[in-house]
């Protein structure tokens, strides 16, 4: 630890990169830096796992609002007439995409519902 004649004895300095001093509580503001993208990363992680654990026709619906650029609190915020247009809308490429994929193989659908 070096202390320069410019800081307080409370307030050690350490060599920064450069080789010039810098207050030692500097570091502490890159720390919170690195918290705040590890805060982001983890966010995004939860993200993929909430996302992963919906059910493929949920997954559907959150692909078309995507499309649409809405969001699901977008969506319940709207007049009552229009979330029922864009939920007509979202049943219907629902629809269309299982129709679509029902001669895969592996695709289990059931059109009685």
């Amino acid at each position: 630890m070096q202390i320069s004649s410019s800081s307080s004895f409370f307030a050690p300095t350490t060599a920064n990169a450069t080789g010039s001093a810098a207050p030692a509580d500097a570091g502490i503001a890159g720390a919170s830096g690195k918290s705040k993208s590890a805060s982001k990363g983890r966010d995004v992680t939860q993200e993929f796992l909430d996302y992963a654990k919906m059910d493929p026709i949920a997954r559907m619906r959150a692909n078309i609002l995507k499309r649409m650029g809405l969001t699901e609190d977008q969506l319940k915020a709207m007049p009552p007439e229009q979330q029922k247009a864009i939920e007509q809308k979202i049943q219907e490429l629902i629809k269309q995409q299982l129709e679509k994929n029902a001669s895969k193989p592996g695709q289990v659908v059931n059109f009685s519902a």
